[in-house]
């Protein structure tokens, strides 16, 4: 039985793993005003997972080079970008804002945020030693967590503050069965976390 705990629990850390190299904004992002060029970190989005096409304002820009570590769009419809310096491309799954070169801001869209609430991933569960749970997101995001204990009291709140993962100290919890909620602004995911050390 423990060793199919570790089984569990082994294969949860090494999906972690995966989920934190996603990346739906590139890092960085150049306009020459008919075309957008986007670097990607290594080993992050596939070329089969960019977007077909990206749009800024009004105008689309279509994929036409692929390679690892960047990804070129031309422009195929509307007006040609006049401002190099700052743009805000929407990849569909999130929007990113550039500001020379560099990736200022990016806002996930509703069904992206659900989809990063739903592979969220947490543990040691049970937790068997120990005072910390770990939480792991596939991306960054802004948020709450709070634990509740069995009659729905609030035990322990933590803000989320851009990042894809979070440590809880849960070393004044007695040993129980508790709900971890963690909530966006734009919706909300509940887990059974078991403390048995």
């Amino acid at each position: 039985m423990k060793n199919n705990y570790l089984i569990l629990l082994l294969g949860i850390t090494l999906l972690s793993a995966t989920g934190l190299t996603a990346q739906v904004c590139p890092a960085n992002g150049f306009t020459n005003s008919s075309s957008l060029f986007f670097f990607y970190d290594p080993g992050t989005v596939p070329c089969v997972d960019r977007p077909s096409s990206v749009t800024v304002d009004a105008s689309v820009f279509n994929l036409v080079e692929c390679e690892e570590g960047y990804a070129i769009y031309d422009l195929v419809s509307g007006s040609a970008l006049t401002d190099f310096t700052y743009f805000v491309a929407d990849f569909g799954a999130a929007t990113c804002e550039y500001t020379n070169g560099n990736l200022t801001q990016e806002t996930l869209s509703v069904s992206s945020f659900d989809k990063v609430l739903e592979s969220t991933v947490v543990f040691p569960n049970p937790l068997t030693q120990g005072n910390h749970l770990n939480i792991v997101f596939s991306h960054n995001i802004h948020a709450k967590a709070n634990v509740y204990n069995i009659t729905g009291k609030l035990l322990l709140s933590k803000e989320i503050d851009n990042l894809n993962r979070q440590k809880l100290d849960v070393g004044n919890l007695a040993n129980g069965v508790y709900l971890l909620q963690v909530e966006t602004e734009t919706g909300s995911i509940s887990k059974k976390i078991v403390i048995a050390r």
